[in-house]
């Protein structure tokens, strides 16, 4: 029983290198390895190697886990993903949505700080029009919020400036949740 015990901790730790080994393959091909390899693992079991000697002669015949995902990636082409969003990505939300709230500062900043933001928006690709649009119409969508909330309720200055801060936040985290990968250059 102590042999059985043995065996299977050789297996499972062959195994366990095998998959953090195998974690640079794409998921379907990595599983696919392992099922493979625990096949022959079954299948050398089944045929009468029990013993910790002969387990570990099973093991060496297949492979180190290096070398078996080395021989799997072979044909296979990395192809690398980069971030959906850049550092200038962020700048142009922060400017474009956080810009106007400088007029309080001074108004030459704030109209400077909402163009960049806005020409950084237009250039990038991340964003659809609509999402462009929204972006730059950010600003007026946030005065009519705090116009319509003073109309209608005619409550506390606090009141108004917390729901554009609502609007801003929705918009400002619609724009980062809806950026799309870069397109490749054809």
């Amino acid at each position: 029983m102590n042999m059985e015990l043995d065996s299977d901790r050789l297996v499972d730790a062959y195994l366990n290198e095998l998959a953090t080994e195998a974690e640079v393959l794409p998921a379907g091909r990595r599983d696919e390895l392992l099922a493979d390899m625990k096949a022959h693992i079954a299948e050398a079991r089944a045929g009468g190697a029990t013993s910790e000697d002969e387990i570990r002669e099973v093991l060496q015949r297949l492979g180190r886990p290096s070398e078996i995902v080395a021989a799997a990636t072979d044909g296979l082409v990395q192809v690398e993903v980069p971030p959906r969003l850049r550092p200038q990505d962020f700048v142009a939300v922060g400017l474009a949505m956080f810009g106007p709230y400088l007029l309080e500062l001074n108004t030459i900043l704030a109209l400077v700080a909402w163009g960049v933001g806005l020409g950084l928006l237009w250039t990038s690709n991340r964003w659809s029009t609509l999402w462009k649009l929204l972006g730059t119409l950010s600003w007026p969508i946030g005065y009519a919020v705090v116009i319509a909330v003073d109309t209608i309720f005619l409550g506390p200055i606090w009141v108004s400036m917390a729901a554009d801060a609502v609007v801003t936040i929705a918009l400002t985290a619609g724009l980062l949740l809806n950026a799309r990968p870069p397109r490749q250059a054809s």
